[in-house]
């Protein structure tokens, strides 16, 4: 404790208030947008005394592989909920709680600090599925031969798909706005859910719960439905985008049953043009199936099993006017039917 004694009188009471007040949203996260905490925060110095707090703590919470880290963060956390139930700790008890863990993690060097924040790269192979789960709480299942990047900051959480689909559960955060940039788009959120896909030149947002703001790199003229001309797109649950380079993105009402439908494995297409099906489809394939250009527009519907190519191509063919042939090396062509 004694470098937070350390502190002058003033950093001391910032480190205290801090401490209260990020136990308080915990409990409470409608109170970040209460005119208290808001007239609290805009001081330069109270917000950087709020991120030292909430990132100690959540540093703690992303080194699972230490139990001995594990049992202080949860001691921790006993004590801070305790003080605020009325147990008797002051505001001072909570401040030198997180005072002296957030020593700990900024010490000999900042190792495990810089750790925390080193940039992660995750990935899938052909065929695999995983869940991440990210050290603030939040989470990211990732589809079939799917990468992200994950750098988390002080002020920020940032996470960059480089290809594929994948589901963000986001764990609300103030502070730090969490954000995925794939191609040329950036969807910001707090606390939310949504998928984002690449699929070729495509990029698909599709917004499960909360809301999320869609900003274009490239400031582009964003279009939605009622043709108001905006720089940046709001969307509310059970929307989706789908934007892409040198065109108008436009927002439209989403099936969330047949959006989260991978992540059980199966695939679900309504009306959607088989070259996107197919490019669906080929993430979970060694060989990946092509199609001739004058299929690639033609309207598919049908729930299929990931994976299943077989199933797929016979049904494709047996169904719609489109017909597959095999080359000598055993690669899967759709073509229109003569």
């Amino acid at each position: 404790m004694s470098n937070f004694e350390s502190l002058s009188a003033e950093d001391q009471a910032r480190l205290e208030a801090a401490a209260a007040w990020w136990e308080r949203l915990r409990g409470e996260p409608a109170l970040e947008i209460s005119s208290e905490f808001q007239r609290w925060i805009g001081d330069a110095s109270n917000a950087h005394a709020f991120k030292a707090v909430q990132n100690t703590m959540d540093t703690l919470q992303g080194l699972a592989a230490s139990p001995n880290i594990l049992d202080m963060r949860s001691a921790a956390l006993k004590r801070l909920r305790g003080a605020t139930a009325g147990s008797g700790f002051s505001r001072r008890t909570i401040g030198l709680i997180a005072a002296a863990l957030f020593v700990l993690l900024t010490g000999s060097g900042g190792y495990l600090y810089q750790r925390f924040y080193a940039a992660q790269t995750y990935s899938t192979e052909t065929g695999e599925r995983r869940v991440v789960p990210l050290p603030d709480g939040s989470r990211i299942s990732l589809d079939s031969d799917t990468e992200v990047k994950v750098h988390y900051t002080k002020g920020a959480r940032e996470i960059t798909l480089s290809n594929g689909r994948a589901r963000f559960d986001v764990a609300h955060d103030v502070a730090r706005p969490f954000t995925v940039t794939a191609g040329s788009e950036t969807v910001v959120a707090v606390g939310t859910s949504f998928n984002v896909e690449r699929l070729g030149p495509k990029v698909l947002i599709t917004l499960i719960q909360g809301r999320v703001l869609i900003k274009n790199q490239t400031q582009k003229t964003l279009l939605s439905e009622d043709t108001r001309q905006v720089s940046t797109i709001s969307l509310v649950a059970g929307e989706q985008i789908a934007a892409q380079d040198n065109t108008v993105p436009v927002v439209k009402p989403a099936n969330l049953d047949a959006a989260t439908a991978w992540e059980a494995g199966h695939l679900v297409f309504r009306g959607e043009p088989l070259g996107d099906a197919v490019a669906r489809i080929n993430r979970y394939t060694a060989n990946p199936i092509s199609v001739d250009d004058s299929a690639a527009a033609i309207p598919i519907s049908g729930v299929f099993n990931a994976g299943d190519i077989g199933s797929f191509v016979s049904a494709i063919t047996g169904y719609f006017a489109v017909e597959a042939t095999t080359d000598s090396n055993n690669q899967i062509r759709l073509q229109k039917r003569s």
